[in-house]
């Protein structure tokens, strides 16, 4: 289970504090004023404070190199950090750099970035060690692009919980659709597939409902993924120029729910 909030613990008199979305860091500065009242060295780090350090650095020293992945989550583990894409949208070539392969911890849910960037060599070690490991999940979304025949041999091996994809452009169907094909054909049926769909970036609400409703109509539980700016302070604040505040508000609680909306056409549904 993922703490989905601030994550904060103590060693001694020093409190440590990771940080994931920028928008938490105002309540993080808030926690490091706290903390230094009460007599604590504080220690920051992580995605948000990578990427705006001049938030806490006045009440905490931003540097957290201790892992704390599984602080986040017990089940979580990475083979690798970084990636080889300099996605526009994206955090993580920013606050962890070129892809680099590390010994992984046999966990149920994978977080590495782009597990098919990965070495051939390193790509089959992290199958053989998850072998024993029930319902893997590859949390972060593999990039289909890269997929090839032996990833998916090998990943026939596995028990695996969900295999995600995303569909970040709608340049990329062609690929998308081959993806899921060639994992439906490996034996993989269509609820262990899911589809991570960005969207409020350099899309259009057109082009956003077209991917929604395609993996709708073929029985594939889509994720949208509201586009947030990597500098934001206020979550859901950014409204694409293409997009519409009201309109985008709307469309964000009916994907989000469509799975138990019953059918509900988007004409149909209020917000």
């Amino acid at each position: 289970m993922w703490t989905k909030k601030i994550l904060e613990w103590t060693e001694g008199k020093r409190a440590y504090l990771s940080v994931v979305f920028t928008w938490q860091l105002p309540e993080a500065y808030a926690r490091c004023v706290w903390y230094r009242e009460q007599g604590y060295e504080v220690i920051a780090g992580g995605p948000a404070v990578a990427l705006m350090p001049h938030v806490l650095c006045q009440v905490s020293t931003n540097h957290l190199e201790i892992p704390c992945l599984q602080k986040h989550n017990p089940d979580a583990t990475r083979y690798s950090t970084g990636c080889v894409n300099k996605c526009s949208f994206c955090a993580v070539w920013r606050t962890e750099g070129e892809l680099k392969e590390k010994r992984g911890d046999p966990k149920p849910i994978v977080c590495d970035n782009n597990a098919f960037a990965l070495r051939t060599k390193h790509f089959d070690y992290m199958i053989d060690t998850l072998k024993p490991v029930p319902e893997v999940d590859f949390n972060q979304g593999l990039d289909c692009r890269l997929m090839n025949a032996h990833h998916v041999e090998r990943l026939q091996e596995l028990n695996i919980k969900y295999i995600r994809f995303s569909w970040d452009y709608i340049e990329e169907e062609a690929q998308v659709m081959d993806a899921i094909k060639r994992v439906r054909e490996a034996g993989y049926p269509k609820d262990k597939i899911r589809i991570y769909v960005l969207y409020n970036h350099d899309d259009t609400p057109e082009d956003a409902t077209y991917r929604l409703k395609t993996l709708y109509k073929m029985h594939i539980v889509a994720n949208p993924m509201r586009f947030q700016p990597l500098d934001t302070l206020v979550r859901d604040s950014y409204v694409s120029p293409n997009w519409d505040r009201r309109e985008l508000k709307r469309f964000t609680r009916y994907w989000n729910r469509s799975n138990w909306l019953g059918g509900i056409n988007y004409a149909e549904f209020k917000g």
